[in-house]
């Protein structure tokens, strides 16, 4: 059985194409407005820039607000085609890679790989991915540690030093980028009125949330006799207004506990400020030729993910 698996929700929010440094994969992320728990700040006290062939890394946001690591990336210099965050296929016979754009990206947290934390086992050690920024010439870097999903997984210090080890593509030596990082939320709104509801023979039980003015983090256990219908389920999470949290970064795992109970670790944009509850609404997705289990999803004529949902699983949390 598969120990960490996707929350493949890339087309449900419409994302672009992002990489991993783990074998996780997970949704694309988007920005929203509004804001619940204590404002948090960007690590911003220096301009940390790394040059070299004639390309400048340029660190325009390293924020960690207790729920996750946000950094944004911005490239400059001479020479440069295609956009940061490559998007064309490196087959052989049809090679497509842009110069000076992302290969690969290392994280280290004091001078340590994330695959050595936490026993370096998927479930239990931080997951990093990159993706397209607001321009061509940015990019959007997020890491999520291993705490919320069920077991003694990795999680991240309030203070620590992170390093990105950044290779692009026509460049020989891999930058260095060094990001002192500190938690910038002191105390973010948690939510842990567990809430029960089961359909059949599963079950999902909400754990808790954590909101902060930047993101809103919810953590879900499933339970149930075949473990593909727990991975295979997904969420759509909106307020009491119909306003949709797009997913950041997502994970889940049924290796932390003998019960095999699925935990799913969820970052979202944050609630709106004005909002008093959310609704969490679990279902499948339809996919484009019936009965496969992996694939692109079927879309409707708005093009947009044919969902059928699970009413008996859905969740109505008040928000205090």
């Amino acid at each position: 059985m598969i120990a960490v698996t996707a929350l493949a929700t890339g087309l449900l929010i419409g994302g672009g194409a992002w990489g991993y440094q783990a074998t996780t994969v997970d949704a694309a992320a988007a920005q929203a407005t509004g804001e619940k728990g204590k404002a948090a700040t960007s690590s911003k006290a220096k301009t940390v820039k790394v040059t070299q062939s004639g390309i400048t890394l340029e660190v325009a946001k390293a924020q960690f607000d207790g729920n996750f690591i946000d950094i944004s990336l911005n490239r400059s210099g001479k020479d440069l085609r295609g956009s940061f965050v490559h998007r064309g296929t490196n087959d052989e016979g049809n090679a497509q890679i842009e110069h000076g754009s992302i290969k690969s990206i290392d994280g280290f947290v004091n001078g340590k790989s994330i695959f050595e934390l936490g026993g370096g086992g998927l479930g239990q050690r931080p997951g990093l991915k990159w993706g397209s920024g607001e321009t061509p010439e940015s990019a959007r870097v997020l890491l999520q540690d291993a705490s919320w999903l069920g077991g003694k997984g990795y999680t991240f210090p309030e203070k620590f030093q992170l390093k990105l080890k950044v290779k692009l593509t026509g460049v020989d030596k891999p930058y260095i980028v060094e990001l002192p990082m500190q938690k910038t939320v002191d105390k973010a709104g948690v939510l842990t009125d567990s809430l029960i509801k089961q359909a059949g023979n599963l079950t999902l039980e909400l754990g808790k949330i954590s909101l902060t003015s930047t993101s809103t983090r919810i953590q879900l256990i499933g339970k149930g006799d075949t473990t593909e219908q727990l991975f295979g389920m997904l969420y759509e999470v909106v307020d009491d207004s119909g306003r949709q949290l797009d997913y950041l970064t997502a994970f889940g795992t049924d290796d932390n506990n003998k019960e095999k109970a699925l935990y799913k670790d969820i970052v979202l944009t944050p609630i709106h400020g004005d909002a008093k509850s959310i609704a969490i609404k679990p279902f499948y997705p339809e996919m484009e030729v019936p009965g496969a289990t992996s694939g692109a999803y079927k879309l409707d004529a708005d093009g947009e993910i044919v969902k059928n949902y699970i009413q008996e699983l859905e969740m109505k949390v008040p928000l205090k």
